[in-house]
């Protein structure tokens, strides 16, 4: 008798073991990664390209959900490759030369003063709009450009 209950609390476990495992599994696969690539133009070759990823509301305050930085190879034009893995949803890609090399974007009176863009381009003289330089991103993306300015 005692086997027999100690049999059944095993299998119920057992199988509360695997449902929960079929219900994380069907959860990730919801966060499917997809591959943005692209390169950026405009630099000069001399110094680290950061490649910044924001969504809606990291672009808010501008705290990116991705950062990247490259170092480019001496060259006369400068192509600089990039590659990203994100879920589906809506982004925004800017990027900017760190011709100081302190790993941040220097700014006078919230202009920036080291070269910088977004994969879409956006015109005004105020800071962009999210909904404005947005993309989204439902498959992988391929032939995303930031032109450095």
């Amino acid at each position: 008798m005692k086997t027999k209950k100690i049999q059944q609390k095993f299998l119920t476990t057992l199988l509360s073991i695997f449902i929960l495992q079929v219900y994380f599994n069907i959860a990730n696969a919801d966060e499917e990664l997809h591959t943005v690539s692209g390169f950026v133009t405009g630099c000069s070759s001399k110094h680290s390209i950061h490649i910044i990823l924001y969504d809606e509301n990291s672009f808010k305050d501008w705290t990116a959900i991705e950062e990247s930085i490259y170092e480019p190879t001496p060259s006369e034009e400068c192509k600089m490759p990039f590659t990203l893995n994100v879920p589906k949803g809506s982004y925004t890609i800017a990027a900017f030369e760190d011709e100081n090399n302190n790993k941040k974007l220097d700014t006078f009176f919230f202009v920036p003063t080291e070269p910088t863009g977004f994969f879409q381009k956006f015109s005004g003289m105020s800071a962009p709009k999210f909904e404005n330089i947005k993309f989204d991103v439902d498959g992988d993306f391929v032939g995303a450009v930031v032109e450095l300015q």
